[in-house]
């Protein structure tokens, strides 16, 4: 192969990555407004403790749904990714697995319903984890579709079916919402919605990609083998975007039982629903890298590999940190302005959690990376490790908190120095195996520009939503003007987003 084959091939990598960040990244930042605006409004047709029992049961069911759909996307798009001519046995062999583990994971978490209910100190709530129990089997099967369209690399029709369930999800939960409050049941009613959105992408997403043609055989235990390690991978990373507020709910439960303790779940959800703009943000990176490292792994293409680490981590290092900064100048004024006062009392735990949640968005890039290069074992022992200390922590500092703004500050202390110490062992694992990390004067630029713009925010003068909405986009502004005066982002990586933008192969 010559050095302009070598070289072309490697500019349609880079197109293709990002053709790919553009479909999906679209599809995710619709997804994020979309989340917004249905959590906004939600918390203005429900009370606060409504919110707060909804946010409670609906994490709980999340952890479950989003291991579904995460994991089965994953796994489908290995195998197809690696040869696309066996895209209609894997998927085929992907929906058989489904009908099984679909029923099963449902059936399970109907019965543990009162389990549920009794772990986080709300007997009151087993019928709604009754209810919920529905949506993983529908998204079972969802999850195979999307997963094949993935691993083809469509991923304009991946960011559809995002951009789809945002919506429905958004309009039937919030009319449920609605229409459960008039029968008295606001919280069952945003579920009953959510149950039907489910419902709706299922049979689009069905009908679309429909069932691909070849008679080739997959070995379904490979597959199963496969998504047993996913599987628990993303079942922990999910416990670490949700077991703080399951957490906080126990604890708050036993110090202020009933509605006082969904109250104080609801404010801290408020908070969290902002601090995971990051995550969600750097969440797009995941589903684009997986496919091109497999892929690399799979021809044994180390150069390549370490690229993607390399490249992957500093961008996204830069996105998480301008979303954290803009996030932390002025939080009060932040949740004022989207949420009403009573909401108001998780503002000093949104800058802790919002670094926290950088760090685990990073670490969940680096568990893609490495389950993508065919270890998905180490990927679980680093979100393990995230989980045993940020819990450790929960149970040590939290218990003997205030309610109130000292027990929510306790919860995201506690999580965010979780989450820091499994990236950090993830950064160690990376290196050793790929040799490649972000460069560490990148860090150093974006840790300073994240400090400058942070403080600027803070000291500026005025008060009040106007004011602090003001000071956010300074802090924004000088985050970047940081970046671009200390060549941060320099031409080069200009260059690279505008050859992205113009949405074609080069003339080879």
């Amino acid at each position: 192969m010559t050095d302009s084959t070598n070289a072309s091939s490697g500019l349609d990598r880079a197109v293709e990555a990002g053709r790919g960040a553009l479909f999906i990244g679209f599809a995710k930042a619709f997804f994020m407004v979309a989340g917004f605006l249905q959590r906004v409004l939600l918390a203005r047709v429900v009370s606060p403790a409504e919110y707060g029992a909804f946010s409670v049961v609906n994490n709980a069911i999340s952890t479950v749904n989003n291991t579904m759909v995460q994991g089965t996307i994953q796994s489908v798009s290995k195998f197809t990714a690696e040869d696309d001519a066996r895209a209609g046995a894997v998927q085929r062999a992907g929906l058989k697995m489904q009908a099984v583990l679909g029923v099963l994971v449902a059936l399970v978490f109907l019965l543990a319903a009162p389990l549920i209910a009794r772990f986080v100190k709300a007997p009151e709530h087993v019928t709604l984890f009754r209810l919920v129990a529905a949506i993983p089997l529908v998204y079972a099967f969802y999850a195979v579709y999307v997963g094949t369209a993935n691993g083809l690399r469509k991923f304009h029709l991946q960011a559809s079916f995002d951009v789809g369930f945002s919506t429905a999800k958004t309009i039937l939960l919030l009319a449920g919402a609605v229409v459960g409050r008039m029968l008295g049941h606001s919280v069952a009613g945003a579920f009953a919605g959510f149950i039907a959105a489910a419902l709706v992408i299922l049979i689009v997403a069905g009908r679309t990609v429909g069932m691909r043609p070849g008679e080739r055989m997959f070995a379904a235990p490979r597959l199963v083998t496969f998504m047993g390690g996913v599987v628990l991978y993303t079942l922990l990373i999910n416990l670490a975007l949700n077991y703080d507020l399951l957490l906080l709910r126990r604890f708050a439960g036993a110090a202020v039982p009933g509605a006082p303790a969904d109250a104080l779940a609801g404010a801290y959800e408020a908070v969290r629903n902002l601090a995971l703009l990051p995550y969600q943000a750097l969440l797009v990176v995941t589903f684009v890298i997986f496919p091109l490292v497999s892929r690399a792994t799979f021809a044994e293409d180390r150069a390549a590999t370490a690229a993607y680490v390399r490249q992957t981590f500093r961008y996204a290092l830069i996105l998480g940190a301008a979303l954290a900064v803009v996030l932390s100048a002025r939080p009060a004024a932040l949740l004022a302005v989207l949420y009403p006062t009573a909401y108001g009392v998780g503002a000093a735990a949104l800058p802790i959690l919002a670094a926290g949640i950088v760090a685990l968005a990073l670490l969940s890039i680096a568990g893609s990376i490495v389950t993508a290069a065919g270890r998905p074992d180490i990927a679980i022992v680093l979100v393990a490790l995230t989980l045993a200390v940020g819990s450790a922590l929960a149970f040590a500092i939290v218990p003997g908190a205030t309610p109130g703004p000292a027990m929510l500050t306790a919860a995201a202390v506690a999580t965010a120095f979780g989450m820091l110490a499994g990236l950090l062992a993830a950064l160690v694992y990376l290196w050793r195996r790929f040799a490649a990390l972000p460069p560490l004067a990148s860090v150093l630029r974006v840790c300073v520009a994240a400090a400058l713009a942070t403080g600027l925010g803070r000291v500026m003068p005025g008060s009040g939503r106007i004011a602090g909405l003001a000071a956010m986009a300074t802090a924004g502004i000088a985050f970047t003007a940081v970046l671009l005066a200390t060549r941060e982002f320099g031409v080069t990586d200009r260059e690279k987003f505008a050859k992205i933008l113009k949405l074609r192969r080069p003339a080879k």
